[in-house]
């Protein structure tokens, strides 16, 4: 009987990917393709290779803010280029980075110079405005580019997601 609870609970623990050890995003299904959606925002700082380095995001250009700033999100949701008005705020953005922390989730980082840089677990949903969709093709031909694990996570769904395109 000893024996089969020891399985029961290993097998328990494989399965539910080590959650007790650290917060596992969950995997949400894409937003239908569309000129308004709802997704959940955070503010980030971006990243930097090296510390002292000038901050890039991963389209290799410094990271904006002003007029348009940058964002990262899923470019498998979000093409890298994509350009969007948060409704609630007015603030453009446009989609040049992503992160692991956003794989598989409809939520979009801001970049906000200073801020912390791990998304928030409290959600913030707002309905944001699309100008202008990015290019599936430039994406993926970024994330090819690319060694992370991340990109190649993206890349893969991106791919499935858009097959006649990348």
């Amino acid at each position: 009987m000893r024996q089969l609870a020891a399985i029961f609970l290993i097998t328990s623990f494989a399965l539910t990917g080590c959650a007790w050890f650290g917060r596992q995003p969950q995997y949400e299904p894409p937003l239908p393709r569309a000129t308004y959606q709802r997704v959940n925002i955070t503010p980030y700082s971006g990243a930097s290779s090296e510390p002292g380095a000038p901050a890039a995001t991963a389209r290799g250009t410094p990271y904006q803010s002003g007029a348009i700033s940058s964002a990262a999100a899923d470019w498998a949701r979000w093409p890298a280029g994509t350009l969007f008005r948060v409704l609630a705020t007015g603030n453009l953005y446009e989609v040049d980075d992503f992160t692991d922390d956003i794989v598989g989730m409809n939520t979009i980082l801001l970049y906000k110079p200073g801020s912390i840089g791990a998304p928030s677990a409290a959600p913030n949903f707002v309905t944001i405005e699309i100008i202008r969709w990015g290019s599936p093709r430039d994406s993926a031909d970024i994330l090819r580019s690319q060694k992370s694990s991340t990109a190649k996570k993206i890349l893969a769904e991106l791919v499935a997601r858009y097959p006649e395109k990348p």
